[in-house]
């Protein structure tokens, strides 16, 4: 037996240790590879796909804008040419032509001061009818729109008159592009024949079309770049341009692509083609004006097209590019941990080899080998847990039926255990893998696998596949659920035949509305399903979605269901087209809003009552103060109390919002239960209360009253599972002595209450006038803040940072200082917290970085100026594009520039802020943190953001040279600093002592009064290449 288990255990020993090395070799390292090779080239082949999905829909936008603009256009000639032809045909009728017997009688009437001022009254009523002319029999003008005298003009050359002169059947109206004989540019005209009753040619009316009126026109249009506009014959012959080129007036086109379609089918084509005038690929779109024989062409070069497309090529190809260095970058990382962790898993493995059984028994897995007589040759620990049998009993030597009559004594097995093994035997002794799979009454699941071995007998491993059973339930489960939705969405959807207008599809929901089932839905029209009436109401709404040019459609009605009644539904209707952009099918989603409805009714509550706590809201409460004084004529008295809830923000932060919502339900019912009938509790907004309290007859009642107020909010709160404690500050106004108007006396209540905060809440105050002048003062220095922001009043000073090794200036820090006109230099520590409760620290921020970046380009190239941040600021998120700003104004590089902050921004809010470092980090500015070491967090985020410097606080700088424990924190910060390769700064040297042994400890830079105080900009210039000589001398 045991030369039999020690054959096994060696051999498993071994198989174990080839496996694992083979693995550790070849295996994580070459999948993880091919991982990143498969990773990168998806990356790259999803690039290219939504590239060239983003150029054809690009493209087909540009096309749509055109064919839309093409569409304008015709529309637009249409009409004007329409309206020209009536105001033709007045003309005409106003020359009485039946009265005229011949062409000369013609000429003689036609050629007087009357025609003209007829023809002119007619042309400036129209500003884009042009120019109108009368030419005789002969080609002769012999009258025209303008002003006397006539020019010499004959248009018998023309082939248009021409044509009207000897062809009586010819059209009526002709319209022809000629250069003319007065201007010598090609226009058009619109000829028309004058005849006689008797059909004889008196001579024609021309109108001449200024080309620039087209142009003008197109050009007012034309909004894209690269888009060319213009106007054809039905000969093809260009008539006009946008742009304007003027070689290609009169030239024919009708060979190209595009014409030659029009031409041929009329209606409106696109295309994309090479342009005939600038070989350049354009996308054009042409069409044909109903009434006129014209053509109009509108074209935009792709190059334009894909303009924007370019741009978002570059950033998604950039964009790709970086992640995949990313990904190869990571995978490099990760395949040298890996095989330094097989490195060491190898090392353990050999140095174990000899202690099989601890090892097994740390396996997740039981496991157990048994010998060809089903004998047991060893067993982890695991294997009888899992089943609760006993270590006495399973262990080696036991055979395999006497374990598993263990295991159904236990309740562990329930099977025939005789048949069981034979089974199992047979198979081992055949050489065959046996899985299986066991389920136990207490809802665990295990695998087992034997595995038959060479020398005889097998190696059985047990998994506890309990989880992954439940999660493949849980799929299963989720997968039905989906399923459920899909069937139940609460929208009644149908989907119809856009030609037929019968169904085509009914959800479950129109089943249960309508009352049919989906077969007797399905091929059926409206008419057939509802009343007449209201089958033609859902066919007209139909016809207006297939009218529709964007393909939708919406409506709400009421609608009288047979199952649920009336009810309130918008009906949503959406067109699909086939691909010749003929109607296919009509998607209908019906949306009962019946509910909506009657929420709406809830919104006249809403508005004067606190939707948390249905406590009248700020709208009640005024009303009812105004109410309340109006009685203060007739003697009444009242208190306005004022209730700021404490620790409140501590709990809704630490717990959660829905916790804090309950507490604040519960501090509301509780004061509701303090108040008289005539009283008022309303909530102002997050944890503020307020109370009206009436018929106040003395400030003891008052008192009596925030008494059983106290009482009862102080009572603990079990608010979700959570046991709470609060308070309250309360700031109480009497009316009328602290104020007769409205505003006046809840602003006396406020300040009031946030006396009683300030005496370190949990108190109440009553309204003081001193507490109205403390709020003036902290007013005025406000006014006076935004006042020098206007006015200048603020200046910089500049404090250098000098390198301990070189001695020569490195830096300067940044200063604010404020010279008030009245109180002179006013401390940083007076006006810097009310500039950060204001806001105005942003503003005030912006000119501190603008005038330092641009004071320190024209400093030399070697030397940095830092500037500190305030926590308020690094809470805006443009913070990082307002600093880019500001370097690109001054030209100072990124590099040379260091924001200063203080470790309490990253305590109050450390995730927000670290992503707003890190998106100054990628600028290029440097981070440096101020005042280290007086926080109780600092080491923790220097692990999470890479500072350039570490500033070591005043406080440890002040004692180094007599104590020994300052020097010890200030080595331990440089080390730290080294070891990360940060900057470390000394704040406040002021003695040669502190100095040299800041040097020896290995401080990087100082800062302080012994090498010079905070300067103007115009006298720290004169320190900078200084040096160390004569440091105490600076100070003066």
């Amino acid at each position: 037996m045991r030369q039999v288990f020690s054959t096994m255990a060696a051999g498993m020993s071994q198989a174990v240790k080839n496996g694992w090395a083979a693995l550790a070799r070849r295996g994580p390292v070459l999948w993880l590879t091919l991982s990143g090779v498969l990773l990168v080239a998806g990356i790259f082949a999803v690039t290219a796909m939504a590239v060239g999905e983003f150029r054809e829909r690009t493209l087909a936008n540009r096309e749509r804008e055109l064919e839309n603009t093409v569409q304008l256009i015709a529309r637009h000639f249409d009409q004007q040419f329409e309206d020209s032809d009536v105001i033709a045909a007045d003309l005409i009728g106003q020359m009485n032509l039946p009265e005229i017997t011949s062409p000369a009688m013609f000429r003689e009437r036609m050629s007087g001061l009357a025609a003209n001022q007829m023809l002119r009254s007619k042309v400036s009523s129209v500003s884009y009818l042009g120019d109108i002319a009368i030419y005789d029999a002969d080609g002769e003008l012999i009258n025209w729109s303008r002003a006397q005298p006539l020019p010499k003009i004959n248009i018998s050359s023309r082939t248009y008159f021409q044509t009207l002169r000897s062809d009586p059947m010819a059209e009526p109206v002709i319209l022809e592009s000629v250069r003319s004989f007065i201007i010598g540019k090609w226009t058009t005209v619109v000829a028309r024949r004058l005849n006689g009753t008797d059909g004889t040619f008196f001579g024609a009316m021309v109108r001449r079309i200024d080309p620039d009126s087209y142009r003008n026109y197109f050009a007012s249009v034309a909004l894209a770049e690269g888009t060319a506009i213009s106007l054809f014959d039905r000969e093809g012959k260009m008539l006009a341009r946008y742009p304007h080129v003027e070689e290609l007036i009169g030239r024919s086109f009708k060979d190209a692509p595009l014409m030659r379609k029009v031409l041929a089918r009329g209606g409106q084509h696109t295309l994309r083609v090479t342009s005939p005038i600038d070989r350049e690929e354009r996308l054009g779109s042409a069409a044909s004006l109903t009434h006129f024989p014209l053509v109009i062409v509108a074209t935009n070069t792709t190059a334009a097209a894909l303009a924007d497309w370019r741009q978002q090529t570059s950033f998604m190809v950039t964009t790709a590019a970086l992640s995949a260095v990313v990904i190869a970058l990571m995978l490099y990382l990760i395949i040298r941990q890996i095989n330094r962790q097989n490195r060491e898993a190898q090392e353990r493995i050999e140095a174990e080899r000899l202690r099989l059984d601890t090892a097994l028994n740390n396996m997740s897995q039981g496991l157990v080998l048994y010998d060809a007589a089903g004998y047991i040759v060893t067993c982890n620990r695991r294997y009888a847990d899992m089943f609760g049998l006993s270590h006495d009993i399973i262990k080696p030597g036991c055979h395999i039926l006497e374990a598993m009559h263990h295991r159904k004594e236990r309740g562990m097995y329930d099977g025939d255990v005789e048949k069981f093994c034979a089974d199992l035997m047979r198979g081992v002794a055949e050489s065959k893998v046996a899985t299986l799979t066991h389920q136990l009454a207490d809802g665990r699941a295990f695998q087992v696998i034997n595995t038959p071995l060479a020398q005889g007998g097998w190696v059985a491993t047990i998994e506890d596949i309990t989880e992954r059973r439940n999660l493949e339930q849980e799929r299963d489960r989720n997968y039905t659920f989906l399923r459920e939705i899909i069937d139940h969405i609460p929208s009644r959807i149908s989907v119809k035949d856009a030609r037929t207008r019968r169904y085509l599809l009914a959800n479950r929901v129109a089943e249960e509305q309508l009352a049919e089932s989906t077969g007797t839905i399905v091929g059926k029209t409206a008419f057939d399903l509802y009343p007449t009436a209201t089958a033609e109401i859902i066919t007209r709404d139909d016809d207006r979605l297939l009218q529709s040019p964007d393909g939708l459609f919406l409506d709400e009605h009421i609608w009288n269901t047979p199952t649920v009644g009336r009810r309130y539904i918008t009906s949503r209707r959406i067109g699909i087209r086939d691909k010749s952009g003929e109607p296919r099918f009509i998607i209908n989603v019906v949306e009962d809003v019946t509910e909506r409805r009657r929420d709406h009714e809830k919104i006249a509550h809403m508005a004067h009552y606190d939707a948390l706590t249905d406590l009248p809201n700020r709208t009640l409460f005024r009303e009812q103060i105004e109410r309340e004084l109006a009685k203060v004529a007739s003697g009444a008295q009242f208190a306005l109390l004022y209730i700021d809830v404490d620790e409140f923000k501590g709990i809704n932060d630490s717990l959660g919002h829905h916790v804090g919502d309950e507490l604040l339900k519960a501090i509301a019912t509780r004061l509701r239960g303090c108040l008289k009938k005539a009283d008022l509790i309303a909530r102002l907004g997050g944890d503020e209360f307020a109370v009206i309290q009436t018929a106040v007859q003395s400030s003891a009642d008052v008192l009596s009253f925030v008494t059983r107020i106290y009482e009862a909010i102080r009572q603990p709160y079990h608010c979700l599972g959570h046991q709470l404690s609060t308070d309250a500050s309360i700031g109480i106004a009497l009316a009328p002595q602290d104020g007769a108007d409205l505003d006046q006396l809840i602003k006396n209540a406020d300040l009031a209450m946030y006396g009683a905060k300030a005496s370190g809440r949990r108190t109440h105050r009553f309204f003081e006038p001193e507490m109205d002048a403390s709020a003036k003062a902290r007013l005025t220095m406000e006014q006076d803040l935004r006042q020098a922001l206007v006015n200048g009043g603020f200046e910089i000073h500049y404090q250098p940072l000098v390198d301990l090794r070189s001695g020569e200036v490195s830096g300067c820090e940044a200063l604010l200082r404020w010279r008030h006109p009245d109180r002179g230099m006013v401390s940083p520590a007076e006006f810097i917290p009310i500039a950060e409760d204001t806001g105005l620290i942003n503003e005030l921020g912006d000119w501190v970085l603008r005038m330092a970046c641009n004071e320190a380009a024209t400093w030399p190239a070697h030397i940095r100026v830092a500037v500190n941040v305030s926590p308020v600021q690094l809470k805006c998120d443009t913070l990082a594009l307002r600093i880019a700003s500001a370097l690109a104004a001054s030209g100072l590089s990124p590099s040379r520039l260091e924001l200063e902050i203080t470790e309490a921004v990253l305590i109050r809010d450390d995730e927000a802020a670290l992503s707003i470092l890190h998106q100054l980090r990628s600028i290029g500015v440097r981070i440096a943190l101020d005042d280290f070491g007086t926080g109780y967090s600092s080491l923790s985020y220097l692990k999470r953001f890479p500072f350039d410097k570490i500033k070591i606080d005043r406080c440890f700088v002040a004692d180094i040279a007599e104590t020994s424990g300052a020097p010890v924190i200030v080595q331990a910060v440089v080390n730290i600093a080294a070891a990360s390769n940060m900057t470390t700064v000394a704040e406040g040297v002021e003695t040669e002592a502190q100095r040299e042994m800041l040097r020896n400890l290995g401080c990087t830079q100082m800062q302080g009064y012994l090498f010079s105080a905070p300067k103007p900009a115009t006298e720290v210039r004169k320190l900078f290449g200084r040096g160390d000589a004569a440091p105490v001398a600076a100070v003066a």
